[in-house]
This record gives structure tokens, C-alpha cells and sequence, in this order.
């Protein structure tokens, strides 16, 4: 199994709650980001083939999505 963890600073996450609890519950499987990495070798590498790529996961994805931003936007408060 691999995995990745996003880093950040202890003080920046303090100031910012809502991105530190994001960051912490996100997880995103790993065939997902080889399909990510292997539509980039083939050539659609552009920020905004990226952005269509990330788009359309969210979309193909929206509720778990929704449930991540809505927990971390309630770490805020």
C-alpha cells in the first residue's frame, strides 16, 4: 500500500483550521492518482487538462467531496 501525506507548518495550520482538518481526512485512492499520473504521461499535462481532470473526480466523487469540505469548514468554527 502507498501512501502520501500533505505537510504543513504547525503554526499556518493553526491559523487555519479549516485546511489543516481538510488535509487531515482526505483521502484519495491510490488507482485514482496512477489513472491521474498515467492521463498526464499520455500527453494531457496542461493546467487546464488538470483542472478538467480534477473537475470531473470531484464531480464523479461529489458526495464524499462535499462531506470533506463541509468537516473541515466545521473545524473553523
Amino acid at each position: 500500500v502507498s501512501t502520501m501525506h500533505i505537510v504543513a507548518n504547525k503554526a499556518w495550520a493553526e491559523k487555519n483550521p479549516a485546511a489543516a482538518k481538510l488535509f487531515a481526512i482526505m483521502q484519495l485512492p491510490v488507482a485514482d492518482i496512477n489513472a491521474q499520473n498515467a492521463i498526464m504521461h499520455d500527453g494531457k499535462a496542461s493546467e487546464d487538462d488538470i483542472q478538467g481532470h480534477v473537475d470531473g473526480w470531484i464531480k464523479a466523487h461529489q458526495q464524499q467531496f462535499d462531506g470533506w469540505v463541509n468537516e473541515a469548514l466545521a473545524a473553523q468554527k
